[in-house]
């Protein structure tokens, strides 16, 4: 039985149901007539396809590439404001006539205020996903390497499909440049599944103008593999092939050591698949010099911590991208955004981006797109003295 998608569909209904009778109720619209019946048979038929079109464009994928998710996800995005704004309402109105004992006897106002705040989030949460900002830590490493500090820009979960438009990425690879990085990461997701629109649209040209001092490297996610399991024409060696013309080091599974900072870089696979364990890819470093991880999914902070990594990268929550995905993600990782450092370990620091890009709604409520700066500050080296 796929729990998942009952709760999906649980999860659907609920809010048609509660968006649906909330705005007839807060708009009056108990008249009878066969007009007014049609008008609602209408609204009821908008409400319930809005509310299931996430799922629609998930389970009919197959039936279009670009206008099924291009309309259906749009759709899905205003349900979910305007059941937002309801709410908001809702939690007006209550403290109005139970708090301060006041009736809605301006109900036009109440209405207006509604379609207000419902565009409010919509435009809000527009905004959000389409303006990253910019969120730098600075992090001290106990181990000595090749040069005195390191700026790594961490960019994740792009989730790169037929409807992503060249300019974006364009606009991504300024916003990198900009910042000058030594390293240039990229921790999984950067495919929403097929690799096509990667190849399709050139983009290998647009990531080959990432400027990073030692190196840009890509590690896969979980939606890269979703692609290679469905498309017998987009296999892994496809995908690979595909990042390599970009100009990215992929490691997938594999460690990268680079003479030049005295760094070293493991990438893994994704935790969906049969991976190498950690422990026999830490074979293959040197536990003196510092240890980066790139790691899609931070679903296990506790390995890394106890053999010896330094910082680990991560993506995959999205920061639950609209609420109250935040609040889920919240209780299933241990860092579910941000910087985590264990309180009796400050050697071990794990970062989690809330991603560049969206999966599904193009909102964001509760989150924002960012870019993640990493100032890495390493031990200085005892010189030998004769």
């Amino acid at each position: 039985m796929d729990w998942n998608l009952i709760f999906d569909v649980l999860g659907s209904f609920l809010v048609a149901l509660y968006l649906g009778f909330r705005s007839i109720n807060l708009f009056n619209i108990h008249h009878e007539g066969y007009i007014n019946t049609l008008a609602k048979k209408l609204y009821w038929l908008f409400i319930f396809i809005g509310a299931f079109s996430f799922l629609g464009c998930l389970h009919f994928s197959n039936l279009s590439d670009y206008w099924l998710p291009l309309i259906g996800y749009l759709l899905f995005s205003i349900i979910i404001c305007f059941f937002w704004g309801i709410v908001i309402i809702d939690i007006i109105r209550f403290i109005r006539r139970f708090i301060f004992q006041r009736a809605d006897n301006k109900n036009i106002v109440i209405q207006g205020l509604f379609i207000g705040i419902s565009f409010s989030l919509f435009l809000i949460g527009l905004y959000c996903s389409s303006q990253p900002r910019v969120v730098t830590y600075d992090i001290n490493v106990d181990k000595p390497a090749n040069v005195e500090s390191l700026k790594i820009v961490q960019i994740s979960d792009i989730h790169l499909n037929e409807i992503t438009s060249k300019k974006f990425i364009q606009d991504m690879v300024s916003h990198i440049n900009d910042l000058n990085p030594d390293y240039v990461f990229f921790t999984g997701d950067t495919l929403d599944g097929k690799v096509k629109p990667f190849i399709d649209k050139k983009l290998a040209e647009d990531f080959r103008q990432i400027h990073s001092t030692y190196g840009t490297f890509i590690i896969f996610g979980n939606h890269e593999h979703y692609g290679i399991e469905r498309d017998h024409y987009n296999t892994t060696q496809d995908v690979i092939n595909a990042f390599k013309d970009g100009n990215m080091k992929v490691l997938l599974d594999d460690v990268y050591y680079d003479e030049q900072t005295g760094i070293s870089i493991i990438g893994r696979d994704d935790l969906s698949e049969h991976r190498m364990d950690l422990p026999f890819l830490m074979n293959f470093v040197d536990e003196d010099k510092p240890i980066i991880l790139l790691d899609h999914q931070p679903a296990d902070l506790i390995e890394p911590e106890n053999l010896g990594i330094d910082v680990m990268f991560a993506g995959h929550t999205h920061g639950g991208q609209i609420f109250p995905m935040t609040l889920v993600v919240n209780e299933v990782y241990q860092n579910p955004w941000g910087i985590y450092q264990p309180k009796d370990n400050k050697r071990f620091t794990s970062i989690v981006t809330c991603g560049y890009g969206l999966w599904g709604p193009p909102i964001r409520l509760m989150t924002r797109a960012e870019i993640v700066v990493a100032e890495l500050h390493f031990k200085k080296q005892i010189e030998n003295k004769d």
